[in-house]
């Protein structure tokens, strides 16, 4: 028996040591230069080498040591092969802390791939930026006249040579039917669906097939999502892809709606146009590549960037200010290559059409007489119940009219040609939910096929006309001209005036609460997919959870996509479509809220809570929305002998460390805060003030306020416990407390608050800060006077609110649209002496303040400081809650901010929340032309100071006198303006907006071009734009404080100029070969930062990066399962060596994370 023991043992050692020997050959002769360390686990040798070895056929290429430690360890199982044999364990990986990794180089391998980004390339450091058209410059230039262009109003009389046509070059016409289909506007959503899209798609089943040639483009997938989940049969779903794979239908754009572009986000664009896309991929594994925007009011410069990065070639623009119209098309540059302000070269451009006329209806379409066009939209046929304005009916195209009808509308097209630099023509046939009625279809094919026909058959007239879509459009174009043929543009398209003095400006800030309410579900939206993405991604949670998290994520990312819609975000919808929009925006806060809390518990390892009421609620979010209409109210912490103790998770879903003041609400004052190691740090308590005409303190309630630091994508622990009043206070300060115009208060606060309470009236200045922070001077009302920056001189800023009137002539007043004042703005004159309290502690001070004018508004001001040391700059928080009275009439609510700032006619606003453009106060043109959107931030500045505003809500904004800004705040008119809606804006609810006013000097730098078309913030004011809108996340649970406090910290990027814009765990994708993809998303943003104004030491406590992030440092993802992307995922390209992706200043980058193998 023992020689059979020894036998085995020699044969055993005999085979080990061959396996060492083969592989330690193939080893050193196959081996090549690898761009991945090695980590070397000391602790773990034995357990690796174990593992290499059970593994060792099919893992050979993932394991390299030093043959010196093998040969050391191959000996100790020589030694130990007589004791009992263990299993191996199973590796496991060791926990990553939050700090720089150091790697051990094994051998000859090279640490990790650092790839260098050769910034000379990018297109920012380009050296030119000339344009061929720049829309600033052009402003500049052209006068706004209106002159009566003949049928073409806005134009002028089109004239054509017939010998430019013959039958080498003949003039192609593309006839592309479509019906536009608003996801809520007159009607809702639903409701539009039920009453006539379903009958499209019902439709269009039917009569496409019915003849040759016949084409149709669709861009609304919400409604294409509905229809196809379900009312549409096998039948029709088998024709649908059959239409789809031939090419007789084009989806264009694919998004969930045809987004907003003056109010929406770029991050919430992105979210729209991916929820169609993926829904696109998922469903037929198509891809659009053409876009189709005719609707929204005016055109953000973002938007064609973000098309380009989804993989778009061509897109197609309708609503620009008839004057800018007319001057391209005297240029023939109504095709241009559009062209980002940044790009110096080229790499950005997106081809554009822009259609010529007043509206993309058929009247306004086919060519520049609308009474002719208006004969050839065969829906108005006598007996449909539509009708032509100009008085002359459309006639059914017979033998016996056929030549004279046919010759009458290609009059037109020939005429629209001269417009366009090509002789390839396109004719869009259609409108509002078009061909809902069977009738329809045959009416315009019908009529139109016979057209077809005559024309083609017409050798001397020399054109080629045919159904298409916008592919068949684009595709003839590039094979007639040559794209280094056409202009390039760069700028924007704001603000819109489809005639008159009618400008578009009022939608910018038509019913705030709900653009407010859409930048909260934003980011909600992005936190909860962050968050499930790092518990799916981290195997957190097993993948039954994942999916039910992946779908309260969806349903959430829907309800913010549709929002998007150009008359959702916007404003612009009736009563009772903006209640509809508005629940389910509050019904997605819920869902995101309920995903988050999830995965927050998840990831930090399912700590135990005590008082849990519900099986899958684990923590409580901070942000009580109740009401679809209300303003979200916080939780109060209840402290006492039998709950003594709660904690607060901190959520940071940025991509950097955050550093701020936070504040809780409390039962009692006697507290104290503990850091996530447990020990006490110093904190602030003070009365909460409220009310709303009327100021007041409110009972057993206090604010509780606090320094916290949240690493990148983290959840960190803080607690607050209750303290015995009689013990020896050493961490919690009390606020001084200041009462102003209010001597006749009975002030019940617990005696610990230093209260003054003087009885005369106010008659002078009032002056707060927060220990070494800010200093604020504020006139007698509680406004701003005055602003002390940290270590600075004082900034004179005058801070006051206006209201507008409107014009009331007929067809000539102020809507949910429009905004035309009747004259420049009115004082808001509130009643004397308000109600003044000031508290100030170390960390935050506050001045609360109510102005209220009888029967126009009333408004809660609470400005204040907060004593951040690591953001030291001249920063102010503004918070206004407010309600224009229900009597107004045509009332429309202003803040304005004056300085000595010379910055002449210049300013600077945001588009998207992605870039800044440079813009002009014109005196040419009327006041409210000089209005525009202000979706995040704006600014003014000369050689000595910058003014910047950011905001929490989109709102219209403008800057009509040197050193002044302006931003609307709210807007109540009783009249229609004509664009219709058919109603008034009456539905004004209590609203609130917080703005952050930051002071910056000017520092020493290499100042950009006095000719530089775009803007950038500095470092401060964009950390506190984040900040502002991307707010920590506050769960609270009880806890037994003597169990461990946990914690979850994965990234080791901190990068403050890195944005993490998305994070989708579940998206699906194409390989290059055409094979579907299952996997992660992330999208990445790197903005450009201007150095010229600002504290330079902020960098200290927000580094910036070099442009390189390896994915793996950042997230749970394998570096060789990272691809480059297109924006929405639906392209996987190359892979991306070692899952580093360097990004150039102001670029954006998508990238897919291959997990098609591998199963959860």
């Amino acid at each position: 028996m023992r020689i059979r023991r020894l036998s085995a043992v020699f044969w055993a050692t005999c085979i080990i040591a061959f396996i060492f020997i083969l592989y330690v050959v193939t080893d050193l002769s196959f081996k090549l230069p690898s761009i991945k360390p090695v980590v070397v686990d000391v602790d773990n040798k034995w357990t690796s080498f174990e593992s290499k070895l059970l593994h060792l056929e099919k893992e050979l290429n993932e394991h390299h040591a030093v043959v010196g430690e093998i040969k050391t360890a191959v000996e100790q199982i020589v030694e130990k092969s007589h004791d009992v044999y263990v299993q191996p364990k199973r590796l496991r990986t060791p926990k990553r802390e939050n700090k720089i990794r150091e790697f051990k180089v094994v051998g000859d391998e090279p640490p990790k791939m650092r790839i260098k980004l050769n910034a000379s390339t990018c297109p920012i450091n380009q050296a030119t930026f000339k344009t061929d058209i720049q829309m600033l410059s052009m402003y500049e230039r052209i006068m706004f006249d209106d002159k009566d262009g003949g049928v073409w109003k806005q134009g002028w009389e089109i004239e054509y040579k017939d010998e430019q046509w013959n039958q080498k070059n003949k003039l192609k016409v593309f006839i592309v039917p479509h019906s536009h289909n608003d996801p809520g506007w007159i009607k809702t959503f639903e409701n539009y669906y039920k009453t006539q899209t379903k009958a499209i798609f019902t439709n269009m089943m039917e009569k496409l097939i019915e003849g040759i040639g016949r084409k149709f483009i669709w861009a609304e997938i919400s409604y294409l999502s509905l229809w196809w989940n379900s009312d549409a049969t096998d039948k029709e779903k088998s024709i649908f892809q059959s239409l789809l794979k031939s090419g007789q239908l084009e989806i264009v754009t694919g998004g969930w709606v045809m987004n907003d572009e003056a109010n929406s986000h770029w991050i919430s664009i992105i979210q729209q146009l991916t929820t169609g896309h993926q829904w696109l991929m998922d469903q037929f594994g198509y891809i659009p590549k053409n876009a189709w925007s005719i609707d929204p009011f005016g055109y953000s410069s973002a938007q064609p960037y973000l098309l380009k990065l989804a993989g778009f070639e061509n897109s197609v623009i309708q609503r620009v200010h008839y004057r800018v119209k007319k001057e391209l098309a005297l240029n023939r540059q109504l095709e241009f290559k559009w062209r980002q302000l940044w790009d110096g070269n080229g790499k950005t451009d997106m081809f554009t059409h822009l259609m010529p006329f007043y509206s993309y209806d058929i009247p306004h379409s086919c060519g520049p007489d609308p009474k002719i066009c208006c004969q050839f939209d065969f829906k108005r046929l006598p007996g449909n119940g539509v009708t032509c304005p100009w008085g002359i009916a459309p006639r059914k195209i017979i033998q016996k009219n056929v030549a004279e009808r046919a010759f009458l509308i290609l009059d037109q097209w020939r005429k629209k040609a001269q417009l366009y630099r090509s002789n390839v023509l396109m004719f869009p046939l259609g409108d509002d939910f078009r061909y809902d009625r069977a009738n329809e279809w045959d009416n315009q094919y019908q009529n139109y096929e016979a057209i077809i026909d005559y024309i083609n058959n017409k050798d001397s007239w020399n054109a080629e006309v045919q159904f298409g879509t916008l592919e068949d459009y684009f595709k003839a174009v590039h094979e007639e001209v040559k794209m280094s043929d056409f202009p390039v543009l760069s700028g924007d398209f704001f603000t819109y005036a489809d005639r008159n003095q009618h400008y578009w400006s009022g939608y910018y800030t038509s019913r705030p609460f709900y653009k407010n309410m859409d930048r909260v579900l934003m980011a909600y939206v992005r936190a909860a997919e962050i968050i499930t993405g790092q518990a799916c991604s981290s195997q957190a949670v097993n993948y039954i959870m994942s999916l039910q998290l992946r779908d309260r994520v969806e349903h959430a990312r829907r309800a913010l996509a549709l929002f998007q819609h150009h008359d959702g975000v916007t404003g612009t919808s009736r009563d009772e479509v903006r209640e509809d929009y508005a629940k389910k925006m509050l019904q997605a806060i819920k869902y995101s809220q309920s995903a988050i809390q999830q995965a927050a518990y998840y990831l930090l390892k399912q700590p135990a809570i005590l008082e849990q009421t519900q099986e899958d609620i684990y923590f409580d979010v901070d942000d009580i929305w109740r009401k679809h209409d209300e303003i979200p109210s916080r939780i109060t912490i209840a402290l006492d002998a039998m709950s003594p103790s709660r904690r607060l998770v901190f959520y940071n879903a940025l991509a950097f460390r955050r550093q701020e003041i936070v504040t809780v609400l409390v039962s009692t004052p006697h507290v104290e805060v503990f850091d996530p190691e447990g020990n006490p740090i110093m904190a602030q308590v003070s009365p909460v003030v409220s009310g709303e005409r009327r100021l007041g303190f409110a009972a057993n309630k206090f604010q509780l306020s606090f320094p916290v630091t949240v690493d990148p994508l983290a959840l960190t622990v803080y607690s607050v416990s209750l303290r015995d009043s009689m013990s020896i206070n050493k961490y919690t300060s009390f606020s001084k407390v200041r009462i102003y115009n209010a001597d006749y208060w009975n002030v019940d606060l617990p005696k610990m608050f230093a209260v003054e309470q003087p009885t005369e009236r106010l008659a002078e200045d009032v002056t707060f800060r927060a220990g070494d922070s800010t200093r604020v001077v504020t006139n007698m009302n509680g406004l701003i006077k005055a602003i002390v920056p940290p270590g600075g001189a004082t900034v004179p800023v005058h801070m006051d609110f206006a209201h507008y009137d409107s014009q009331r002539a007929l067809d000539n007043n102020s809507g949910a649209y429009l905004f035309i004042p009747s004259g420049p703005a009115e004082p808001f004159v509130p009643e004397p002496y308000p109600e003044l309290v000031v508290t100030e502690g170390p960390f935050k001070a506050t001045l609360y303040t109510a102005l209220v004018s009888p029967k126009t508004a009333e408004v809660m001001l609470a400005i204040s400081v907060h004593n951040n040391p690591s953001l030291p700059q001249g920063e102010v928080e503004i918070s206004n809650t407010f309600l224009i009275d229900p009597q107004a009439d045509d009332y429309e609510l202003a803040m304005r901010f004056s300085t000595g700032i010379k910055n002449g006619d210049v300013f600077y606003t945001d588009l998207n929340g992605m870039q800044m453009i440079k813009r002009r106060y014109f005196d040419k043109l009327p006041l409210q032309a000089n209005f525009y959107p202000l979706p995040a931030a704006a600014y003014i500045q000369d050689e000595h100071a910058r003014l910047t505003l950011l905001t929490s809500t989109p709102l219209g904004f403008a800057a009509l006198q040197p050193g002044q800004i302006e931003v609307m705040q709210d807007r109540r008119l009783t009249r229609d303006d004509n664009r219709g809606v058919n109603q008034g804006v009456l539905d004004n609810v209590r609203t609130r907006h917080t703005f952050k006013l930051i002071v910056e000097h000017a520092v020493p730098c290499q100042r950009p071009s006095s000719r530089a078309v775009s803007g950038q913030l500095s470092l401060g004011a964009h950390v506190s734009q984040q900040l502002l809108q991307q707010p920590l996340l506050r769960l609270h649970h009880a806890a037994d404080e003597n169990t461990p406090r946990p914690s979850y910290s994965r990234s080791i990027v901190n990068a403050a100029d890195i944005v993490l814009a998305s994070f989708n765990a579940h998206v699906t994708a194409k390989d290059k070969e055409g094979r579907s993809m299952h996997g992660m998303g992330v999208t990445l943003q790197r903005v450009h930062l201007d150095s010229c104004y600002g504290n330079k030491s902020i960098v200290t406590s927000y580094p910036l990066g070099d442009g390189q992030i390896r994915l793996s440092d950042m997230l749970d993802v394998s570096s060789e399962r990272v691809f480059d992307s297109s924006l929405t995922w639906v392209r996987a390209r190359d892979a991306l060596p070692d899952g580093v992706i360097t990004l150039c200043p102001m670029e954006i980058r998508s990238v897919f994370l291959n997990q098609t193998l591998k199963r959860v």
